[in-house]
Protein backbone atom coordinates (compact mmCIF):
# COMPACT_ATOMS: atom_id res chain seq x y z
CA UNK A 1 0.00 0.00 0.00
CA UNK A 2 2.82 2.37 0.91
CA UNK A 3 4.69 1.66 -2.34
CA UNK A 4 1.57 2.40 -4.34
CA UNK A 5 1.22 5.72 -2.54
CA UNK A 6 4.89 6.47 -3.14
CA UNK A 7 4.53 5.73 -6.85
CA UNK A 8 1.49 8.00 -7.09
CA UNK A 9 3.44 10.69 -5.31
CA UNK A 10 6.38 10.31 -7.69
CA UNK A 11 4.08 10.54 -10.68
CA UNK A 12 2.34 13.63 -9.29
CA UNK A 13 5.56 15.43 -8.54
CA UNK A 14 7.06 14.42 -11.87
CA UNK A 15 4.02 15.83 -13.62
CA UNK A 16 4.42 19.04 -11.64
CA UNK A 17 8.02 19.51 -12.67
CA UNK A 18 7.48 18.38 -16.25
CA UNK A 19 4.40 20.57 -16.52
CA UNK A 20 6.35 23.57 -15.35
CA UNK A 21 9.17 22.86 -17.76
CA UNK A 22 6.75 22.06 -20.59
CA UNK A 23 5.33 25.54 -20.23
CA UNK A 24 8.70 26.85 -21.38
CA UNK A 25 9.37 27.83 -24.97
CA UNK A 26 10.90 25.00 -26.93
CA UNK A 27 14.01 24.92 -29.08
CA UNK A 28 15.58 28.13 -27.82
CA UNK A 29 18.89 26.74 -26.67
CA UNK A 30 21.13 23.96 -27.95
CA UNK A 31 19.40 21.31 -25.82
CA UNK A 32 15.78 22.31 -26.34
CA UNK A 33 15.57 25.04 -23.72
CA UNK A 34 17.91 27.57 -22.22
CA UNK A 35 18.53 28.94 -18.74
CA UNK A 36 15.89 31.64 -19.20
CA UNK A 37 13.24 29.08 -20.09
CA UNK A 38 14.18 26.90 -17.13
CA UNK A 39 13.87 29.86 -14.78
CA UNK A 40 10.53 30.80 -16.34
CA UNK A 41 9.24 27.28 -15.64
CA UNK A 42 10.50 27.41 -12.07
CA UNK A 43 8.87 30.81 -11.55
CA UNK A 44 5.59 29.53 -12.99
CA UNK A 45 5.48 26.55 -10.63
CA UNK A 46 6.52 28.74 -7.69
CA UNK A 47 3.79 31.28 -8.37
CA UNK A 48 1.09 28.64 -8.91
CA UNK A 49 1.92 26.99 -5.60
CA UNK A 50 2.75 30.19 -3.67
CA UNK A 51 6.09 28.74 -2.63
CA UNK A 52 8.13 30.28 0.16
CA UNK A 53 11.66 31.47 -0.61
CA UNK A 54 13.08 28.30 0.94
CA UNK A 55 10.77 26.08 -1.13
CA UNK A 56 11.55 28.07 -4.29
CA UNK A 57 15.29 27.71 -3.66
CA UNK A 58 14.81 23.95 -3.22
CA UNK A 59 12.77 23.74 -6.43
CA UNK A 60 15.41 25.79 -8.23
CA UNK A 61 18.15 23.42 -7.05
CA UNK A 62 16.15 20.34 -8.06
CA UNK A 63 15.37 21.75 -11.50
CA UNK A 64 19.00 22.64 -12.12
CA UNK A 65 20.23 19.22 -10.96
CA UNK A 66 17.77 17.43 -13.23
CA UNK A 67 18.66 19.75 -16.11
CA UNK A 68 22.37 19.07 -15.67
CA UNK A 69 21.77 15.31 -15.67
CA UNK A 70 19.61 15.66 -18.80
CA UNK A 71 22.31 17.68 -20.53
CA UNK A 72 24.88 15.05 -19.61
CA UNK A 73 22.68 12.49 -21.35
CA UNK A 74 22.46 14.79 -24.39
CA UNK A 75 26.25 14.98 -24.61
CA UNK A 76 26.55 11.26 -25.32
CA UNK A 77 23.70 11.37 -27.83
CA UNK A 78 25.96 12.00 -30.83
CA UNK A 79 28.16 9.06 -29.83
CA UNK A 80 25.08 6.80 -29.60
CA UNK A 81 23.84 8.03 -32.97
CA UNK A 82 27.21 7.35 -34.61
CA UNK A 83 27.22 3.84 -33.13
CA UNK A 84 23.73 3.27 -34.53
CA UNK A 85 24.81 4.55 -37.95
CA UNK A 86 27.76 2.14 -37.90
CA UNK A 87 25.45 -0.77 -37.04
CA UNK A 88 23.05 0.14 -39.86
CA UNK A 89 25.92 0.29 -42.39
CA UNK A 90 26.76 -3.36 -41.78
CA UNK A 91 25.47 -6.08 -44.09
CA UNK A 92 23.59 -7.73 -41.23
CA UNK A 93 22.59 -6.53 -37.81
CA UNK A 94 23.26 -8.66 -34.75
CA UNK A 95 20.28 -8.83 -32.39
CA UNK A 96 22.61 -8.88 -29.38
CA UNK A 97 24.18 -5.57 -30.42
CA UNK A 98 20.78 -3.94 -30.81
CA UNK A 99 19.62 -5.34 -27.48
CA UNK A 100 22.75 -4.01 -25.80
CA UNK A 101 22.24 -0.53 -27.26
CA UNK A 102 18.63 -0.47 -26.14
CA UNK A 103 19.52 -1.82 -22.71
CA UNK A 104 22.22 0.83 -22.24
CA UNK A 105 19.75 3.58 -23.14
CA UNK A 106 17.10 2.19 -20.78
CA UNK A 107 19.68 2.07 -17.99
CA UNK A 108 20.60 5.72 -18.57
CA UNK A 109 16.96 6.75 -18.46
CA UNK A 110 16.29 4.59 -15.38
CA UNK A 111 19.11 6.33 -13.52
CA UNK A 112 17.61 9.69 -14.50
CA UNK A 113 14.12 8.67 -13.35
CA UNK A 114 15.44 7.30 -10.05
CA UNK A 115 17.37 10.50 -9.39
CA UNK A 116 14.40 12.72 -10.23
CA UNK A 117 11.98 10.68 -8.12
CA UNK A 118 14.21 10.86 -5.04
CA UNK A 119 14.59 14.63 -5.40
CA UNK A 120 10.87 15.19 -6.04
CA UNK A 121 9.82 13.08 -3.06
CA UNK A 122 12.14 15.18 -0.88
CA UNK A 123 10.57 18.35 -2.32
CA UNK A 124 7.09 17.01 -1.65
CA UNK A 125 7.88 16.64 2.04
CA UNK A 126 8.47 20.41 2.21
CA UNK A 127 5.07 21.32 0.73
CA UNK A 128 2.15 22.42 2.84
CA UNK A 129 -1.17 20.56 2.64
CA UNK A 130 -2.63 23.53 0.72
CA UNK A 131 0.15 23.34 -1.86
CA UNK A 132 -0.35 19.61 -2.23
CA UNK A 133 -4.04 20.21 -2.75
CA UNK A 134 -3.27 22.73 -5.51
CA UNK A 135 -1.18 20.11 -7.27
CA UNK A 136 -3.88 17.48 -6.84
CA UNK A 137 -6.50 19.88 -8.19
CA UNK A 138 -4.33 20.67 -11.21
CA UNK A 139 -3.95 16.96 -11.93
CA UNK A 140 -7.70 16.41 -11.68
CA UNK A 141 -8.38 19.42 -13.92
CA UNK A 142 -5.83 18.16 -16.41
CA UNK A 143 -7.46 14.73 -16.50
CA UNK A 144 -10.93 16.20 -16.89
CA UNK A 145 -9.93 18.52 -19.73
CA UNK A 146 -8.13 15.82 -21.64
CA UNK A 147 -5.51 18.30 -22.81
CA UNK A 148 -1.88 17.39 -23.29
CA UNK A 149 -0.23 20.01 -21.11
CA UNK A 150 -2.67 21.37 -18.55
CA UNK A 151 -0.28 23.19 -16.23
CA UNK A 152 -0.66 26.60 -17.86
Amino acid sequence: MKTKRTMVLVVVLSLLLIGGLAACKHRRGPCGFDQFDLQAGINRVASRLDLTEEQKADLDQIAHEITEKARALQEVRSVRQQELANVVRQDSIDQAVVDEMISARFNEMREMVDFASVRLIAFHSNLTPEQREKIAQRIEDHAAEGCRFGFR
